[in-house]
């Protein structure tokens, strides 16, 4: 015969566990502007808000003390207490951010007392409502005349605090305060419904919404719904974000619970174009049902069905990323291409350069003799028949660089072809050289149109063939000795050769 035991708990440790499911004491005291939210919502629906949420903290060595505009009365907080981890706001019509009733206790990160003043209208009084660390009890009082709220709200202060959060590098800092705030209800912040400021003593600092000015991409696919569904919508809001640490972030309700895709279990969502930093925004959610301390969503089959959604749609926005790679890189390349001809033509300048003739748009500025005449220059001297493109004006912007697949294959490094020096971008030194980086990179355009300016000067044309061995003979030297100047540290040393380690001796 089955025997049925009861499964018995101590309430307040459990409740203390609850309040501490936040990671850290920032991310527990925004659950007060979610609750904020929240009313403002409700209040909304039933036509009795006020014209925008204003959540105000304050920040002092002994207390901390949050006011916004909407109060409860003692049977609607003696409600919310009965309910923990059942809370009443599943049940209504209004999205709201708060489902499982635990943010009440958000206080335990912070300090071991919270007391709540509150007044749920003009004609009702302020109660007083005092919660305790390790306590399983609520206590309920009539508010002292000097405690009573001259308006309609709520008045909470946290005492007997676990740490200062007037320190400005503490857990309670208020730039990160600010900048968690603003992250997670930017949307609120940005429509004008929410208005948040902190106090540290006598400094006031306001939350202001993250502005985004980035390419928009996605187009068309704004609301998408979900397959045999009407109900369920989502709102996709995606731009380009060219430094690559863009993230895509879901939001429930206007607030955001996955900051990135990438840190998140999305059956491969994770490791798409959604979550290699050139996509940031949001997706926004209100049908799926977030973790506790909305640490995450239930993976049910609403949020299967979203990551289906955005796998969907996921070619569309990886066409329209690339695109935009494609013109940076466009942007990019000219920058480099200008950079590199005016290094190179400073470098010219020099005297170890000055008996070279050079291309038209690397020509030197001819100096002025004793007698006050322009002395020509070598290429202005020189019995040399120019190709064309060849200009003579002094420093002229004619000579230009560009890279391009070379037809006889990947041998050359590069070539001077109608005033244009070209780079081979089959050569693998020219792949090794752009994957290390933007100053790599225009090293080795000038480079070559250094090497295609000593080349100008040949009449043999052998000068070309040795320079070019001159150049594989440097890379091969560059790969070799590796970034840290050491021998042997390149992929084709024998290893476990090279320079004895320090204090060891040399063999004989």
């Amino acid at each position: 015969m089955t025997r049925r035991v009861p499964i018995r708990m101590n309430v307040a440790n459990a409740l203390q566990w609850l309040g501490t499911l936040y990671r850290n004491p920032a991310d527990a005291i925004k659950e007060h502007v979610s609750n904020a939210v929240d009313e403002h919502s409700k209040a909304q629906v039933s036509d009795c808000a006020v014209g925008c949420c204003s959540v105000v903290f304050r920040f002092e060595k002994r207390q901390v003390e949050i006011a916004y505009p909407y109060g409860m009365t003692r049977e609607e907080f003696e409600s919310v207490l009965q309910r923990v981890a059942d809370s009443a706001k599943r049940n209504t019509k209004v999205a709201q951010i708060g489902q499982l009733g635990i943010g009440i206790f958000s206080f335990q990160q912070i300090g071991k007392k919270c007391t709540f003043l509150s007044r749920k209208d003009d004609t009702s009084p302020t109660i007083r409502v005092t919660l305790r660390e390790g306590w399983d009890e609520a206590e309920f009082d009539a508010a002292r005349k000097q405690e009573s709220l001259d308006r309609p709200g709520i008045r909470i202060l946290i005492s007997e605090l676990k740490f200062d959060p007037t320190k400005p590098r503490g857990p309670l800092a208020a730039e990160r305060v600010t900048r968690l705030i603003a992250e997670k209800f930017g949307s609120h912040l940005a429509g004008g419904q929410l208005a948040v400021e902190v106090w540290v003593g006598s400094r006031r600092h306001l939350v202001e919404a993250p502005k985004i000015d980035l390419p928009r991409i996605g187009r068309g696919i704004e609301r998408v719904r979900l397959r045999g569904s009407k109900e369920r919508v989502a709102s996709l809001s995606f731009f380009y974000d060219p430094s690559g640490k863009g993230t895509v972030g879901i939001r429930h309700a206007g607030v955001v619970v996955i900051d990135d895709l990438k840190l998140s279990n999305a059956y491969g969502l994770e490791a798409s174009v959604y979550a290699e930093g050139y996509v940031r925004g949001f997706v926004d959610a209100d049908f799926l049902r977030p973790l506790p301390a909305r640490t995450g969503f239930e993976e049910n089959e609403d949020w299967v069905a979203l990551l289906d959604v955005l796998d969907r749609h996921r070619r569309q926005i990886e066409a329209e990323v690339e695109q935009f790679r494609s013109e940076e890189r466009e942007r990019a390349l000219s920058e480099i291409q200008r950079q590199a001809v005016q290094l190179a033509r400073e470098i010219l300048d020099l005297d170890a350069f000055k008996d070279l003739e050079l291309p038209g748009g690397l020509t030197k500025a001819r100096t002025a003799s004793e007698d006050g005449r322009l002395q020509p220059t070598g290429r202005e001297t020189g019995e040399r028949s120019h190709q064309p493109g060849d200009h003579p004006e002094s420093q002229g912007p004619r000579i230009r660089y560009r890279e391009v697949a070379f037809e006889e294959g990947s041998r050359r490094h590069s070539r001077y072809n109608g005033g244009i020096v070209e780079g081979n971008t089959l050569n693998p030194d020219y792949h090794e050289e752009v994957a290390a980086g933007t100053q790599s990179k225009l090293g080795y355009a000038t480079l070559l149109i250094g090497k295609e300016a000593i080349a100008f000067n040949d009449r043999t044309g052998a000068t070309e063939e040795q320079l070019e061995k001159l150049l594989s003979f440097y890379f091969t030297l560059k790969r070799r000795i590796g970034t840290n100047g050491t021998p042997g540290s390149h992929a084709h040393g024998a290893s476990g050769r090279g320079r004895p380690k320090r204090g060891a001796r040399s063999p004989a």
